[in-house]
């Protein structure tokens, strides 16, 4: 019961600000068992896009970044789900 009250008290001098961000993966498996992903992050002002490849246990590498206008998103998703076989899929780590 105690820490209960103290979380609550630790709650209301929190801000309640919350920097959410929305996030969009494309994933494409690759024969040695790891995952190819493209990532799009929602900034507010601009879109940040992760391009990397995945083989858990190992730390994800990044091997691009680039900041979208959102009015690019449409056509640069487009081109890695229809030109390089990319797959909407759930987040990667």
């Amino acid at each position: 019961a105690i820490r209960s009250r103290a979380s609550n008290s630790i709650a209301r001098m929190l801000p309640l600000k919350r920097f959410v961000v929305d996030t969009l993966w494309l994933l494409r498996p690759c024969d040695d068992g790891g995952t190819d992903y493209v990532c799009f992050r929602d900034h507010r002002d601009h879109v940040e896009l992760l391009e990397g490849y995945h083989l858990p246990p190992q730390m994800p590498l990044i091997r691009h970044r680039q900041v979208l206008l959102d009015t690019e998103v449409p056509s640069f998703r487009n081109h890695f789900e229809r030109l390089h076989g990319f797959r909407h899929g759930p987040p990667l780590f």
